[in-house]
């Protein structure tokens, strides 16, 4: 019995070398897809502005087809052209579209539909965002 009870007290132990404790509760990296995300950060969303229309990004429009914002994975270009990923596509970001500010997680969000940038928000800390 003594012997049963060291086995098992040997593989607990190397479960929780293998499986941190926090490893549940570490959030998974943005996916970038249209509506993931963003209920958890709508209040913030709801006031931001199109830097060089004055326009929402929550909610823009285009083409009659209602834009989202959501947290994205981007990536900065060796020429300096951000990247962000849509869930579909990697999508150019058009420099009007950029605004830099503190965001809700640190991280990079996207407002878009159908492939047209309302804004990209990118985080003050995150501007030296890893090249391609």
């Amino acid at each position: 019995m003594r012997k049963l009870r060291d086995r098992l007290a040997v593989i607990a132990c190397g479960c929780m070398i293998v499986w941190p404790p926090d490893a549940a509760a570490q959030s998974p990296a943005p996916s970038g897809r249209h509506g993931d995300g963003h209920a958890e950060h709508h209040d913030w969303y709801k006031d931001l502005r199109q830097p060089d229309t004055g326009s929402r990004c929550c909610n823009g429009a285009a083409d009659g087809k209602t834009g989202d914002c959501r947290p994205a994975p981007a990536e900065r270009g060796a020429d300096g052209t951000y990247r962000v990923w849509d869930g579909r596509e990697w999508l150019v970001v058009p420099r009007s579209k950029i605004i830099v500010m503190p965001t809700p997680d640190g991280g990079t969000h996207l407002c878009e539909t159908y492939g047209r940038v309302f804004c990209f928000i990118l985080d003050d800390d995150r501007r030296g965002l890893p090249s391609q």
